[in-house]
């Protein structure tokens, strides 16, 4: 009788299940019906095949990646962040300009063109004596027939925090704001003839963000886009006598946002009255425009374009030395009355843009 095996004794091991991939179950299918041959003929195909799909893959990836970073890029964080950098090179530029100007103003120099004195609360000062007649006239000596001999403006004339930079076209000189992304004010001469010449120029439209200024300071064309504000001159292009004043005054520099019915009615016809005067006046007619932010101020875009409670236009009659100004509220309902005196408009609105009449 035979007896059975001790317990000490080892059971034979278990054979382990190994699992084979696609490929190694396709070369042994290929090795039982064809041996070696087939072998190296897969492995040939299969390297040229991989080889001839690298570039494809590649052509993938790199789509892949691109398609990704553009659309961050479309993101409103990043683009806050890449704004917020922008902002932060422009600052930096600008204090670099400041301490530039600081350094040739202590060996005596001349200070550059719109960059004077230090930052300072939102203000629009005038210099007051004639003596300042030729600091003054400083960033604008490109056009400076469109201003008044007896009339100074410049970047001084309002604070620093304002950003003010000084802007010269062919046929009106804008100081503009980095801050509010608008004109402080514009300037234009007016003439009969130059108005003969203006009225059969054809209007462009051709609206354009201004390539002089830097990323920080401007506003875009995105910016008024379903804003339900009008792009609206304040030097306007009717007033334009050559081809080329004409395309500068699309610039989105010489714009503020402003109520349709307000831009196409009211300020339309005080736009035309100004013209007909000038064409009756016997010397030259020099008109200030720009806006006034009262109260709260609402923005409008990604770059934050300020939005004008008031627009105000002076007029000076250089031979009759007498000005007067309307002062307008930027709302479709108002009403264009009588004008007011330059002593009224010096009180309402803090600008002395001709301190020799007050």
């Amino acid at each position: 009788m035979a007896c059975p095996p001790p317990r000490s004794a080892k059971r034979p091991a278990k054979k382990k299940k190994t699992s084979k991939s696609a490929p190694g179950l396709l070369r042994g299918f290929l090795r039982g019906l064809l041996g070696k041959g087939a072998i190296a003929a897969y492995s040939v195909v299969a390297a040229i095949t991989s080889a001839a799909y690298v570039p494809q893959l590649d052509h993938i990836r790199q789509w892949a990646i691109s398609s990704s970073t553009q659309w961050l890029q479309r993101q409103p964080p990043v683009q806050t962040v890449q704004h917020w950098v922008d902002g932060i090179q422009s600052t930096a530029a600008d204090w670099q300009a400041r301490f530039t100007e600081i350094a040739r103003q202590s060996r005596g120099g001349a200070p550059d063109a719109g960059h004077a004195s230090a930052p300072s609360a939102p203000s629009a000062q005038a210099p007051s004596s004639q003596g300042n007649n030729d600091k003054g006239r400083e960033g604008f000596a490109e056009c400076a027939e469109q201003l008044p001999a007896s009339a100074p403006l410049s970047a001084a004339s309002v604070g620093r925090s304002w950003m003010p930079v000084t802007l010269c076209s062919t046929g009106f000189a804008v100081l503009y704001s980095g801050l509010s992304k608008t004109p402080i004010v514009t300037v234009e001469r007016l003439s009969r003839q130059r108005l003969q010449s203006a009225a059969g120029l054809p209007r462009t439209d051709h609206f354009y963000a201004d390539a002089r200024l830097r990323a920080a300071y401007k506003a875009e064309l995105s910016d008024y886009q379903a804003s339900g504000y009008d792009r609206g001159h304040m030097a306007p292009a009717a007033d334009q006598s050559t081809a080329t004043g004409m395309a500068q005054s699309f610039a989105l520099s010489n714009m503020v946002p402003q109520d349709p019915t307000h831009n196409r009615q009211v300020w339309s016809k005080l736009e035309a009255d100004v013209r007909k005067y000038a064409k009756r006046a016997s010397g030259n007619v020099f008109v200030y425009t720009g806006p006034l932010f009262e109260g709260h101020t609402p923005t409008i875009g990604r770059n934050q374009v300020w939005v004008p409670s008031h627009l105000y236009k002076l007029v000076f009659d250089e031979q009759q030395q007498r000005a007067w100004a309307w002062v307008l509220p930027n709302q479709g309902d108002a009403q264009l009355g009588a004008p007011m005196s330059y002593a009224q408009f010096v009180q309402r609105t803090g600008r002395n843009f001709l301190p020799h009449l007050h």
